[in-house]
């Protein structure tokens, strides 16, 4: 019996498991999978009631998506993926989405062709709800799910392997409990600041891996969530604003469906409208120290002035926001992506990674990686067991190496937003100038 742990809670997690899990069980071959889940993923919705980010919203309840705001599938991969979701009632593709130029003399909301794709009841509990479905499915048919949220005690936090028969084994906090042996382990996770503590007890057969996941980055983000009293004169859903230095989308949560059976197209009627207002890049690294009085007027007084064509005064007696959370979002969306690759793998050791950073800053990317390192997985396995050793394919160490993400706004890339890659590329190039043009100044002033 070959077993696999893959470890991750978000996107790619998801369909790894389930091309590992469908690919052995349509080939009748001796897999077994292990699935080590954590924490909560795709932007943990937030519950409007609570102002702990830790309360999950009731179906009806109205949520604040606080990371990712939707959906644009581009891949066969992903929107297969996307109508599977939908025929489970999890999703659904009838949010509008707008772009708004800033640098336009007067500044209106212009409806994509196409709309987007969001979570029902928000992108956390579709996510919750899809890991359920995936345990349930392949229930007893050579799987196993182990769950460290909010059962932290089955958290796992570290990686080792033992030489002396080639296997893995997984820890959690302080090695109070270990699984394992694993042939494999898939990673589905990629901030250095998760991964070089799991891998770094690994050693000498993680110590690439590692190594080569210390250059994923991200930008960051301020997320700043409020209540409207009563509903704005414009038709806002969710909204790119394109050339501006302060705001770069905003969502009306109201807009999106809630967790209500036979409900899964449409919002609420009659719910306050709930906007998550999201900063620029560029905005929240000048200002993560700044005082957060400064930032939220900031932030409301250019969604005052963009979007409800307002002054901030006149959004405040109009409207009377209030403020429910002001967020520092620290893994926004990855900078950088894996050259010619959408996935890592080290078949020295069996031991892979995927995720966005491999593929592009999207959900989109995230499945086609997910998807991509199970297959070569699968393909490994037959081979090794054809042969009777590793299969050895190509394990690609040499060739893995960083390249900077284009052809994105500063949340990520959506592939609706075609009609505007020209300025968008654009936007890119002078932000990449203006970059080298600080770190010059740097290097001179040193």
């Amino acid at each position: 019996m070959v077993a696999i742990a893959v470890v991750g809670s978000g996107v790619a997690s998801i369909t790894a498991v389930r091309t590992l899990c469908t690919s052995s069980l349509e080939n009748n071959l001796p897999v077994k999978v292990t699935w080590f889940t954590a924490r909560r993923k795709m932007g943990s919705t937030q519950s409007a009631l609570s102002k702990s980010p830790m309360v999950r919203p009731k179906p009806g309840d109205p949520f604040f998506d606080y990371g990712c705001q939707y959906m644009s599938p581009v891949s066969a991969v992903f929107r297969n993926e996307l109508e599977r979701w939908h025929d489970l009632k999890l999703v659904s593709n009838q949010f509008e989405v707008s772009v708004l130029d800033a640098k336009d003399d007067n500044p209106e909301m212009t409806k994509l062709e196409s709309p987007g794709w969001v979570g029902n009841g928000g992108m956390g509990p579709m996510l919750e709800k899809l890991t359920i479905q995936t345990r349930e499915e392949f229930a007893g048919r050579g799987f196993k799910h182990v769950s460290g949220f909010p059962e932290v005690e089955q958290q796992v936090t570290s990686i080792h392997r033992d030489e002396s028969t080639q296997k893995w084994f997984l820890n959690t906090e302080r090695k109070a409990r270990e699984f394992g042996p694993y042939d494999y382990v898939i990673g589905c996770f990629g901030h250095p600041k998760r991964t070089d503590p799991f891998l770094k007890p690994g050693g000498d057969a993680a110590k690439p891996m590692m190594k080569f996941l210390k250059g994923v980055k991200y930008n960051q983000f301020f997320a700043l969530q409020i209540v409207l009293e009563k509903g704005l004169d414009k038709n806002l859903s969710g909204c790119h604003i394109l050339n501006h230095d302060v705001v770069s989308f905003v969502a009306d949560n109201s807009k999106k469906p809630h967790q209500i059976e036979g409900l899964d197209s449409v919002g609420l009627n009659g719910q306050k409208p709930h906007i998550t207002i999201i900063s620029t890049a560029k905005f929240a690294e000048q200002n993560q120290k700044a005082n957060r009085k400064m930032v939220q007027d900031r932030m409301m007084e250019s969604f005052a002035h963009l979007i409800a064509k307002e002054s901030l005064q006149g959004l405040q007696s109009k409207f009377q926001p209030k403020i429910h959370r002001l967020n520092f979002w620290q893994d926004g969306r990855c900078v950088k992506v894996v050259d010619e690759s959408d996935f890592l793998f080290d078949t020295s050791v069996n031991l892979g990674w995927c995720g966005d950073f491999c593929v592009g800053p999207s959900v989109d990317g995230a499945a086609i990686s997910g998807t991509s390192v199970a297959k070569f997985c699968i393909k490994d396995i037959e081979q090794s067991l054809n042969d009777g050793q590793s299969g050895k394919q190509d394990s690609r160490l040499t060739k893995w190496k960083w390249v900077d993400s284009d052809n994105t706004v500063d949340i990520g890339t959506f592939f609706h937003l075609s009609p505007y890659e020209e300025q968008i590329s654009k936007m890119n190039l002078a932000k990449k100038k203006e970059k080298m043009a600080r770190q010059y100044r740097r290097r001179r002033k040193n």
